[in-house]
């Protein structure tokens, strides 16, 4: 298992070359506190400690396989956005793997060694669970609304953009929520701190600046699709035009020109 960079106990930076170990270099306490067999499946002790790493790649083996059993049958618009957009897939692959290692780590608990108690207990981490399957549900019809049955495979990034959309729109919501009693929880806090939450001020500025910039992003992102010639513009400036001028002044500026 590799450990945080901070201990969630005595809160000091880990070092990067004593981050394999499963205790702390400076408390001695353990990183993480695992249930054991007999209230977790075998199943679930194998994903408890899987990172963005891991479901990167799983997503890659996975959709690469997809799209060529796709192209098989006839439909090859997945493999040749691959083909042609192979940096924007990438993107779009690690934006799917950060939300799963956080929602692989809010179904699959590692907090107190006592996960049967932690969610018969604790409400908040129950309503973050539910708010969670609320926006991945949410998030198939938002998809199908902008994209069609047949566009989700042409347009990948927007896809996943718009699929964790109201996901993240949930998160923001339960972050405002949230009391200072349930921050000040060991639970509550130990939950908080799996999923990557850092403090109460900072958490709650993050859950701001996401409801006001998300729908913001889904805006542009929507004008640009309806009006591509905008794109188009861009592309072209970069040849000649004002982003070539800014260009060729920052050469200058730095010696390169």
């Amino acid at each position: 298992m590799i450990s945080p960079k901070h201990c969630p106990h005595c809160l000091k930076r880990i070092p990067l070359k004593k981050r394999i170990r499963t205790r702390c270099p400076f408390c001695f306490r353990a990183f993480r506190r695992r249930s054991g067999l007999e209230d977790r499946t075998a199943i679930g002790l194998w994903l408890e400690d899987r990172s963005t790493s891991f479901w990167f790649f799983m997503f890659l083996v996975i959709i690469v396989l997809y799209a060529m059993i796709a192209q098989a049958c006839g439909n090859a618009d997945l493999l040749n956005f691959i083909d042609h957009r192979p940096v924007w897939f990438t993107i779009s692959l690690f934006w799917m793997a950060m939300f799963t290692a956080v929602i692989n780590r809010m179904f699959l608990p590692l907090l107190l060694g006592a996960p049967r108690i932690i969610r018969r207990e604790r409400v908040m981490i129950k309503q973050y669970r539910r708010l969670t399957i609320i926006g991945l549900l949410l998030g198939i019809p938002l998809v199908l609304a902008f994209l069609g049955t047949d566009g989700w495979q042409r347009a990948f990034p927007g896809t996943v953009f718009l699929f964790f959309v109201p996901v993240t729109l949930m998160w923001s919501y339960q972050a405002l929520t949230l009391t200072d009693e349930e921050y000040e929880d060991e639970r509550a806090w130990a939950f908080l701190h799996e999923i990557g939450a850092p403090d109460k001020l900072e958490h709650r500025h993050r859950a701001y600046f996401t409801l006001i910039g998300l729908p913001i992003s889904a805006l542009i992102f929507y004008f640009f699709m309806t009006h591509p010639f905008l794109a188009r513009m861009l592309q072209e400036s970069e040849a000649s035009g004002i982003i070539a001028m800014l260009k060729q002044l920052v050469h200058r500026a730095t010696g390169r020109g």
